[in-house]
Protein backbone atom coordinates (compact mmCIF):
# COMPACT_ATOMS: atom_id res chain seq x y z
CA UNK A 1 0.00 0.00 0.00
CA UNK A 2 1.44 3.19 -1.03
CA UNK A 3 1.84 6.81 0.55
CA UNK A 4 -2.04 7.85 -0.68
CA UNK A 5 -3.61 4.63 -0.30
CA UNK A 6 -2.29 4.54 3.49
CA UNK A 7 -3.27 8.27 4.13
CA UNK A 8 -7.01 7.84 2.46
CA UNK A 9 -7.63 4.98 4.62
CA UNK A 10 -6.05 6.60 7.59
CA UNK A 11 -8.53 9.63 7.00
CA UNK A 12 -11.25 7.59 6.37
CA UNK A 13 -11.13 5.44 9.79
CA UNK A 14 -10.27 8.53 11.65
CA UNK A 15 -13.31 10.58 10.57
CA UNK A 16 -15.51 7.62 10.46
CA UNK A 17 -15.24 7.37 14.35
CA UNK A 18 -12.32 4.50 14.20
CA UNK A 19 -9.81 6.11 15.95
CA UNK A 20 -8.39 2.56 16.83
CA UNK A 21 -8.46 1.54 13.24
CA UNK A 22 -6.66 4.41 11.87
CA UNK A 23 -4.26 4.06 14.85
CA UNK A 24 -2.95 0.46 13.26
CA UNK A 25 -1.49 1.62 10.33
CA UNK A 26 1.29 3.18 12.53
CA UNK A 27 4.15 1.62 12.87
CA UNK A 28 5.40 1.18 16.34
CA UNK A 29 8.12 3.18 16.28
CA UNK A 30 6.35 6.25 14.71
CA UNK A 31 7.69 9.67 15.70
CA UNK A 32 5.07 12.84 15.49
CA UNK A 33 6.36 16.57 15.94
CA UNK A 34 3.53 18.98 16.97
CA UNK A 35 4.27 22.86 16.49
CA UNK A 36 2.42 24.71 18.63
CA UNK A 37 3.14 28.50 19.53
CA UNK A 38 7.45 28.56 18.84
CA UNK A 39 7.35 25.25 20.86
CA UNK A 40 7.69 21.60 19.55
CA UNK A 41 6.69 18.51 21.32
CA UNK A 42 7.81 15.28 19.87
CA UNK A 43 6.02 12.20 20.79
CA UNK A 44 7.84 9.06 19.82
CA UNK A 45 6.27 5.31 19.40
CA UNK A 46 2.57 4.57 18.56
CA UNK A 47 1.91 4.32 22.48
CA UNK A 48 2.62 8.01 22.62
CA UNK A 49 1.14 8.96 19.55
CA UNK A 50 -2.25 6.91 19.60
CA UNK A 51 -2.55 8.58 23.24
CA UNK A 52 -2.89 11.89 21.24
CA UNK A 53 -5.60 10.95 18.84
CA UNK A 54 -7.31 8.73 21.65
CA UNK A 55 -7.39 12.26 23.92
CA UNK A 56 -8.89 14.70 21.39
CA UNK A 57 -12.52 15.24 21.55
CA UNK A 58 -15.43 12.99 20.17
CA UNK A 59 -16.32 14.11 17.06
CA UNK A 60 -12.45 15.34 15.66
CA UNK A 61 -12.10 15.53 11.75
CA UNK A 62 -9.12 15.82 10.08
CA UNK A 63 -9.74 16.24 6.36
CA UNK A 64 -7.04 16.57 4.01
CA UNK A 65 -6.94 19.54 1.02
CA UNK A 66 -4.21 20.29 -1.48
CA UNK A 67 -2.43 16.93 -1.33
CA UNK A 68 1.19 16.56 -2.49
CA UNK A 69 2.22 13.00 -2.93
CA UNK A 70 6.08 12.62 -3.18
CA UNK A 71 6.91 9.07 -3.06
CA UNK A 72 6.66 8.21 0.39
CA UNK A 73 5.66 11.55 1.65
CA UNK A 74 2.03 12.26 1.99
CA UNK A 75 2.28 16.12 2.56
CA UNK A 76 -1.29 18.06 3.09
CA UNK A 77 -3.24 21.12 4.45
CA UNK A 78 -5.31 19.40 6.89
CA UNK A 79 -8.59 21.07 8.24
CA UNK A 80 -9.08 19.62 11.42
CA UNK A 81 -12.89 20.37 12.88
CA UNK A 82 -13.60 19.43 17.15
CA UNK A 83 -17.18 20.30 18.04
CA UNK A 84 -17.68 23.33 20.05
CA UNK A 85 -13.87 24.52 19.28
CA UNK A 86 -12.77 26.98 16.17
CA UNK A 87 -11.49 25.06 13.25
CA UNK A 88 -7.74 24.85 12.27
CA UNK A 89 -5.37 24.90 9.45
CA UNK A 90 -2.50 22.40 9.85
CA UNK A 91 0.19 22.04 7.02
CA UNK A 92 0.93 17.99 7.89
CA UNK A 93 3.50 16.26 6.53
CA UNK A 94 3.43 12.12 6.98
CA UNK A 95 5.95 9.27 6.00
CA UNK A 96 5.10 5.80 4.92
CA UNK A 97 6.93 2.59 4.87
CA UNK A 98 5.42 -0.40 3.61
CA UNK A 99 1.86 1.00 4.07
CA UNK A 100 2.70 1.49 8.12
CA UNK A 101 2.71 5.30 9.19
CA UNK A 102 6.51 6.29 10.36
CA UNK A 103 6.81 9.81 11.01
CA UNK A 104 3.95 12.76 11.22
CA UNK A 105 4.95 16.70 11.30
CA UNK A 106 2.33 18.91 11.87
CA UNK A 107 2.26 22.47 12.01
CA UNK A 108 -0.39 25.86 12.56
CA UNK A 109 -0.26 27.38 8.92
Amino acid sequence: MGAIDTMETFFEKLNSGDRKGALDLMDEKAEMRVHVQGNVRTLRGSEQIGGWFLRADAGLKMIPGAVREMGNTYEADLLVVRPGAPSQHLDATFRVEAGRITAINVSPR
